[in-house]
């Protein structure tokens, strides 16, 4: 439970299921956790980790567990009516759809708004549907919109309307939850070509495809068969996954150790059964272009551990003239992901750190504007979808101190 940044009871769950009471569990699970149905399939599970199972063979999947819970112990939930103050919410990922399943429990009329078509935000953009199906995904925020939460789509903060008009419709607090999806950029020659994607890019033009009846698995944007994909972390696999769901030849490939590797151990072992490859310690010196200007190839060189002269440890260094060329038609770079840039631009009265991310006082979640809080990866600027949940749970209690005191 300690390791659970939503100190779930988890013993309790899983003695509810072991007596065949998924009702029950699920019901445990719920009380903590607005989203069982997404943790249950892509939590980090840092209890697995903190498991005392582990020091002796292996510890208990808790994350299945989970997902078993969520899938077959939902009961029915009727629409409730609020009608308390109103509170506006920016964004509906995991911290916005967790802060107002908090806040419309506490008797709150709570109004997400959302900049896309569909709310979800990573969940539903982010993460690819053999992770999270959309079934799932809309089954929670439905049970979410039945507490009396209205979610409006098509909403650009700053731009549809700003953070003052909200005030001045009634709004007596804002939460700004917008995530972290706007792709880290890489500094790597031939980045402008033609098949170069950014993770975050590739995975929503993925899940923004409409597949047809012989559509299914082609996508409707230019992907070659021979795919790279630079990054070692969970968007980098997602992409790697999918793309060989498009029955392309795939390579993952970073700099790291694969022991190193920022992705649970499982998922690992699933790309490698999927046929994705594996390509530790080489690092990516230009992507080359053919005669269209599109990717021709990726020029790389080899990385190992050796002594720098420097430090007291071996660093990782570039291993000298082992530099080759993949062939490759497609290059997807997933190295890290952070908040839109034009947040200062829509709302300058906005005080940013030098990352990117909203400053708050850690204390109140208030940011530099007056009754507007903050919270989620807009604030941490990436982490773990279980974190993001944590982070909107600890918002809405804050915003509930300062609106009853």
């Amino acid at each position: 439970m300690q390791g659970c940044p939503l100190g779930i009871n988890i013993p309790g769950f899983i003695r509810q299921l072991r007596e065949n009471n998924v009702a029950g569990a699920y019901q445990t699970i719920k009380d903590k956790n607005p989203l069982p149905s997404i943790c249950g399939r892509i939590c980090s599970a840092p209890c697995e980790a903190a498991c005392v199972l582990n020091d002796e063979s292996s510890p208990i999947g808790i994350r299945a567990l989970e997902r078993f819970a969520a899938d077959y112990g939902k009961s029915k939930v009727t629409r409730q009516q609020r009608k308390g103050k109103k509170i506006a919410i920016i964004g509906s990922g995991p911290a916005g759809l967790t802060a107002a399943y908090e806040l419309a429990q506490k008797g709150y009329q709570v109004t997400i708004f959302e900049a896309l078509d569909h709310p979800g935000g990573v969940l539903r953009y982010g993460i690819p549907e053999f992770r999270i199906p959309k079934k799932f995904l809309d089954q929670e925020i439905n049970e979410i919109k039945m507490l009396g939460v209205e979610i409006q789509t098509n909403f650009y903060i700053g731009q549809t309307k700003t953070i003052q008009e909200l005030k001045d419709e009634g709004f007596c607090a804002i939460l700004l939850a917008m995530g972290a999806g706007i792709p880290k950029f890489m500094d790597l020659p031939g980045h402008s070509l033609g098949g170069v994607y950014y993770g975050e890019e590739f995975l929503m033009r993925v899940n923004l495809t409409k597949p047809g009846l012989f559509s299914r698995n082609t996508p409707n944007f230019p992907l070659g068969q021979k795919v790279a994909v630079i990054g070692s972390g969970n968007t980098a696999l997602d992409c790697a996954r999918t793309a060989v769901r498009f029955g392309c030849d795939v390579s993952l490939i970073f700099r790291r150790t694969e022991e190193d590797m920022r992705v649970r151990r499982e998922e690992k072992e699933f790309a490698k059964q999927e046929g994705v490859k594996l390509e530790p310690l080489i690092r990516p010196i230009e992507i080359m272009a053919d005669q269209d200007n599109f990717v021709g190839g990726l020029k790389c060189e080899r990385m190992d551990f050796a002594d720098d002269g420097v430090s007291e440890e071996w660093q990782l260094l570039p291993v000298p003239e082992s530099d080759f060329i993949m062939e490759v038609d497609t290059v997807i770079i997933a190295i890290g992901h952070q908040p839109n840039s034009l947040l200062n631009k829509l709302m300058p009265d906005l005080i940013l750190d030098d990352d990117g991310t909203i400053q708050i006082d850690e204390e109140t979640y208030l940011t530099s504007i007056p009754d507007v809080f903050a919270a989620g990866n807009v604030v941490t600027n990436a982490g773990p979808v279980v974190s993001a949940i944590a982070s909107g749970k600890a918002a809405a209690e804050k915003i509930y101190q300062a609106l009853t005191t």
